[in-house]
């Protein structure tokens, strides 16, 4: 199974948008979806901080920035 992974951060609208993208493309599937908030670990702020949302599947990122329902409709579906 897929491990889906959101590193975000509080008050970002960007982030906001993806993570509701997100559980409506997973609503009724099994996958799990993870959320980090990249202010709880300095490194992941440093690498992440221009960047997020930023979506990893099973560690590998797929998805940045501004991000379309589309994308994540495609990245939920090419899991199935």
């Amino acid at each position: 199974m897929a491990t889906i992974i959101l590193y975000s951060k509080s008050g970002c609208h960007l982030c906001d948008l993806a993570r509701t993208y997100l559980e409506d493309a997973l609503a009724g599937s099994e996958v799990p979806l993870d959320e980090i908030d990249i202010r709880r670990d300095p490194d992941l702020f440093e690498r992440y901080r221009y960047r997020i949302p930023v979506i990893t599947v099973n560690g590998v990122e797929r998805l940045e920035g501004r991000i379309e329902a589309a994308d994540i409709n495609a990245l939920v579906a090419s899991l199935a």
